[in-house]
């Protein structure tokens, strides 16, 4: 059994490699990101109960500008969500190659 997965553990080797690497740099733009986005967001958001607040437009558009803010502000984690399931597939690899 140990010839059988020899070959695959092998193959496995640049694969994790490759995962690491992409992980690593997709982290660092995600929180580099998540600080200007989140920025986006509370403004929208401020602008948001502005349009309310003081009848600046319609109700559709604070709305608007609500939606938009939450998704600026949800973005990041939701990116960071899919790099860490990348991270568990690479962590995955790992316990296969090294059992």
């Amino acid at each position: 059994m140990f010839l059988i997965k020899l070959p695959f553990r092998i193959a496995a080797i640049p694969v994790i490699l490759a995962l690491t690497i992409v992980q690593l740099i997709t982290s660092l733009i995600t929180g580099l990101s998540s600080v200007v986005t989140n920025l986006i967001g509370i403004l929208a958001i401020a602008a948001a109960c502005c349009i309310r607040m003081f009848r600046l437009g319609t109700d559709a558009d604070a709305l608007y500008m609500l939606a938009s803010g939450l998704l600026f502000i949800v973005l990041p984690h939701i990116a960071q969500w899919i790099i860490n399931k990348a991270a568990d597939s690479c962590a995955s690899l790992i316990a296969f190659i090294i059992p």
